[in-house]
């Protein structure tokens, strides 16, 4: 597991952060936010951990939209709307089925 240890009051270095770490990932496919941190997991559970990075973040929703998260602000720093204060969100493929094929 990857771990930020910036400041989470700067988006533009925890994004700069994010993209060089993310290629020593395989294909993203979970982002795990809690009251405590939020989880970025590839689909061999690896991830990065951003510790401190959680609800009323404004750089949080900065994260999401690089990552290509579907949400809306008001809901997303409700940790109530889950019973244990998680939520998760899927990513769905970067790349279609048979992209890399020649026609």
């Amino acid at each position: 597991m990857i771990v930020y240890t910036g400041s989470i009051d700067d988006p533009r270095e925890l994004i700069q952060f994010f993209r060089r770490q993310a290629s020593q990932l395989r294909a993203l496919r979970k982002v795990r936010i809690s009251r405590e941190k939020t989880v970025v997991l590839d689909v061999n559970r690896d991830g990065i951990e951003f510790p401190g990075l959680a609800y009323g973040s404004p750089t949080l929703e900065t994260l999401l939209r690089e990552l290509g998260v579907v949400f809306t602000p008001q809901t997303l720093h409700d940790p109530g709307a889950t019973p244990d204060g998680i939520k998760e969100y899927h990513l769905s493929a970067r790349w279609t089925w048979g992209h890399e094929r020649v026609m």
